[in-house]
């Protein structure tokens, strides 16, 4: 296979697979008090990006009911079955039947089990046509090197809930690029730990008038409106899967990001990586949700950072939904459109 180079940006291209456009970059920035403006020629933010197209389709799994089956499965980090003990006996004081997969309890160093047996463990969920919701044991790492092993697409025409945060991201990515919703929420670890997230969850996966959720609007929020569809996660998720085939289409979107335990300066590398790749140019809206135990240090707050890389984009921004790593956390349907609305008083997601 031969490759070229597209400048002056040396993207690496596939040959025939696509021509390099030009396009027209303007920057402004402030300095000594006074706007500077550059314009430079941007011939590719990325390959992969650019051949991204806004995503219309939504495949939506039906809503649980009283005597369903649902899985519990690991794709990242090992677990014991005391630490997913209270959240399955709570999946099942939910009247749901629970299936648990084969790799559940297995651990391969810091792992849930070798690759072949995380992906064994999961694709056996995802091909059982009698689960309905696959709810993840626990976050950490290791998600990512199952992807390209696993048959996602069957969850086109055979949907189902997948439920989780943090490393799970990589997973709610690949599947809401295929159309198929998910959900952003807690996972068998700590699944009790806030009482309202856990209600919050079984509501969402009922259909149980899960509709909308509001921050009262403050000074790291932007004013506005805009509609698309809600994708993201957890953003150093969103930062490694960039560039690779399991880039997330945010194109037309409403961005939600949060993490955890980083440096300041990380969180700004990493939406510094999303501004120059141009994938902050085609969204409509963000939801900033917890950024919790990250080290300031001499950098900036991760206050600050955000208003330098988000407030000047043009479109709403909801800042400090209890969505993410902390003790609170909302679920969000992933994949869904969503309407956000930022005012005065409220900022306030709506689900379609």
């Amino acid at each position: 296979m031969k490759y070229r180079y597209c400048m002056p940006f040396a993207a690496l291209v596939v040959l025939g697979s696509s021509s390099c456009k030009k396009e027209y970059i303007t920057n402004e920035y402030i300095t000594n008090n006074e706007y500077v403006t550059n314009t430079y020629d941007a011939e590719y933010y990325s390959t992969i990006l650019n051949s991204q197209e806004e995503i219309t389709m939504d495949v939506r799994p039906d809503y649980l009911k009283k005597g369903d089956t649902v899985a519990v499965c690991a794709a990242s980090n090992a677990v014991s079955e005391k630490d997913v003990a209270d959240g399955i006996s709570t999946l099942k004081s939910w009247g749901l039947n629970v299936k648990l997969a084969d790799n559940l309890y297995k651990s391969d160093g810091r792992y849930a089990g070798t690759i072949a047996q995380r992906v064994e463990g999961l694709q056996k969920m995802i091909d059982n046509p009698n689960v309905k919701a696959i709810f993840m044991a626990r976050g950490g790492y290791g998600a990512s090197q199952i992807l390209s092993y696993l048959d996602l697409k069957v969850m086109q025409s055979n949907p189902k809930w997948v439920i989780g945060y943090s490393d799970v991201t990589a997973l709610h990515i690949a599947l809401n690029n295929l159309g198929v919703e998910t959900i952003h929420g807690p996972m068998m670890v700590g699944f009790n730990k806030d009482k309202e997230s856990a209600e919050g969850l079984k509501k969402a996966l009922f259909g149980d008038s899960y509709e909308s959720l509001s921050v009262n609007t403050n000074s790291n929020c932007v004013k506005g409106t805009a509609e698309g569809r809600l994708v993201g996660g957890n953003l150093s998720l969103i930062y490694s899967e960039g560039g690779t085939l399991y880039d997330l289409n945010a194109k037309g979107a409403i961005l939600f990001i949060e993490d955890t335990g980083e440096a300041n300066y990380a969180i700004d590398r990493m939406l510094t990586n999303l501004k120059l790749s141009g994938k902050l140019d085609g969204i409509r809206g963000i939801v900033v949700g917890e950024f919790i135990n990250c080290t300031q240090g001499n950098d900036k707050s991760i206050e600050e950072i955000m208003k330098e890389k988000l407030g000047d984009l043009g479109i709403p921004v909801m800042y400090g939904l209890q969505s993410g790593h902390d003790t609170k956390n909302l679920p969000l349907y992933l994949g869904r459109t969503v309407k956000l609305t930022v005012n005065d008083k409220k900022a306030t997601l709506t689900f379609k």
